[in-house]
């Protein structure tokens, strides 16, 4: 039992890494750049947002007269070039390209050790909590999903003099972190389970089966479960 309460709270982590991990990718505020004249900008994984307190005076005179409204935010997607103010277009386009990835890799393992959980907890007959597989694959799925986070956080160590990192980059640095911890939870279990099963078989022999003149028809021992 104590060993699936441990189980159930690195599902938990893992739980809360995938929201954050998703929460940063729909969020437009990976990066803020500052453009040559000085505006800023927020450009996230699939979307991109003016700086509403950086607007051009052009722009706050449109809105005055009602012939404009306010800048909405840009839809991006693979192969963008937001870039900032002295930065080069294509790094930019292969660190978001990069993330895009990776963020989307990490979404669906750590959905799918989500899954696993589940199915293993609903006694299915082609997959069950007790089976061996089960703990490793859900760890597999969560090391993966770390790791491709890692992968894809690595490429923004470079970025622009005027360009900084914003909330959502550090929301998924703590997905990530947490997604570590969830795999690291398990692994530990799982070593630790075999560590107890690779000791010495203890084997109790009953006071009866001392007894040359007394036959039994079954053996009286008892075996550790490993």
């Amino acid at each position: 039992m104590a060993l699936q309460r441990l189980v159930a709270a690195a599902v938990a982590v893992a739980l809360l890494s995938l929201v954050l991990n998703n929460v940063a990718a729909v969020t437009p505020s990976w990066v803020l750049q500052t453009l040559e004249d000085g505006r800023k900008r927020s450009v996230g994984l699939w979307k991109m947002c003016p700086n509403g307190g950086e607007r051009g005076r052009d722009d706050l005179q449109a809105d005055r007269r009602g012939q404009g409204t306010q800048k909405q935010c840009e839809s991006t997607g693979w192969g963008s070039e937001y870039a900032g103010y002295q930065e080069s277009r294509s790094t930019v386009k292969l660190q978001f390209n990069m993330m895009r990835a990776c963020n989307l890799i990490a979404t669906v393992a750590l959905t799918a050790g989500q899954l696993i959980f589940l199915l293993g907890l609903m006694k299915l007959p082609f997959i069950s909590h007790e089976s061996q597989w089960w703990e490793e694959a859900i760890a597999a799925l969560f090391q993966l999903a770390s790791f491709v986070l890692v992968i894809g956080l690595v490429t923004f160590y470079k970025i622009g003099p005027n360009t900084h990192l914003s909330y959502s980059c550090y929301m998924d640095i703590a997905a990530c972190l947490l997604a570590t911890m969830a795999a690291a939870m398990l692994i530990w279990n799982i070593l630790h389970r075999r560590d107890d099963c690779l000791a010495p078989r203890v084997i109790i022999i009953s006071p009866s089966l001392a007894s040359p003149f007394h036959p039994r028809l079954d053996n009286d021992y008892v075996e550790s479960p490993c």
